[in-house]
């Protein structure tokens, strides 16, 4: 058996005394570095700005250093924006430019402040063996050049049936085009694949589709880019950090940036393109525009109002993300 006799109680008094002490001054470094941790930004985003990381990679260096908080994503498709809205808190939406939701949404003041920021391409897709040779084509005017005289057969994707880009294939004079209404999205890139032809798609959603024997050429011609914008969202309390991290993407460095970035299942076709090159597609210089000074205090944008004026505006749209 242990004598205790000799245990002194100061000393035992003591040393529970320090480890109180160590512990009390652990629990409060948690809480101090939990207390400066910045809260992220709330983004909502269409899928591609989200698809293999993008906007995080691009940001990453400002979001360490401390200069921009980080950001969480909820990714969803255009036509849910406005529902998703209404659900939940959001600081930031990034969407293309062109999707009737969200230009309802600006109309409305639901979404304010709304610059470009970058640019998807639409591809160009066709058989990996490129029998029109249309890949050292530099614009997609030599892109048709080259399909009329290889006697190439075009689908029409219908899901971009309005596009200016289809009509001009429409008005070409190729031996082969099929006019087909079930040909939509996907099923467009299917039926070429089928027949051995050439169609447009989103370059984004044939990555993700997983067709091998089809292939993406993505051109320089700045019609076939698709703007994105990044609104601030009216009822946030967060602007001026959102007004950061937008002028974050538009600075030189990391608009220089986004085009060194590859989605993993293609390390050859640029998957962003920079505010001037899409600003070049519709002739308009629109970096800054939207960015306004904001005031002191935060305006009361009506946003509950915005809402009840929408409540009967929905429709189901379907615009490739």
């Amino acid at each position: 058996m242990h004598d205790l006799s000799a245990l002194n109680p100061g000393r035992i008094l003591h040393a529970l005394f320090v480890m109180c002490a160590a512990f009390a001054l652990l629990f409060a470094s948690e809480r101090a570095a939990a207390d400066t941790t910045p809260t992220p930004l709330r983004a909502l985003v269409v899928t591609i700005v989200a698809q293999d990381g993008f906007l995080t990679w691009l940001l990453d260096d400002a979001i360490r250093a401390g200069t921009l908080p980080p950001l969480t994503f909820t990714v969803a498709h255009v036509r849910d924006l406005r529902h998703l809205l209404e659900q939940a808190d959001f600081d930031l939406v990034i969407a293309h430019e062109h999707a009737r939701p969200a230009q309802r949404l600006e109309q409305h003041g639901v979404l304010v402040d709304g610059p470009r920021v970058f640019a998807n391409p639409i591809a160009i897709l066709g058989p990996a063996d490129d029998p029109a040779e249309i890949a050292s084509a530099d614009s997609f005017s030599g892109v048709i050049e080259r399909l009329r005289a290889h006697e190439a057969c075009w689908i029409i994707n219908q899901q971009d049936g309005k596009n200016a880009l289809q009509q001009l294939i429409r008005s070409a004079g190729l031996n082969c085009i099929v006019d087909d209404a079930a040909f939509a999205g996907a099923a467009a890139v299917l039926a070429a694949q089928k027949r051995g032809a050439y169609t447009l798609w989103g370059f984004h959603p044939f990555t993700r589709l997983g067709v091998t024997q089809m292939r993406a050429f993505v051109n320089a011609d700045p019609r076939l880019l698709r703007p994105l914008r990044a609104w601030t969202v009216a009822a946030s309390d967060r602007q001026r950090e959102v007004h950061a991290v937008v002028e974050t993407i538009l600075d030189a460095t990391h608009q220089q940036r986004l085009t060194t970035f590859r989605l993993p299942s293609d390390s050859i076709n640029q998957p962003w393109w920079p505010v001037a090159a899409a600003d070049a597609a519709s002739g308009v210089a629109r970096t800054r525009q939207g960015l306004r000074a904001l005031p002191q205090q935060r305006a009361d944008h009506g946003t509950g109002r915005a809402e009840a004026e929408m409540g009967q505006q929905r429709e189901a749209e379907t615009v490739a993300q």
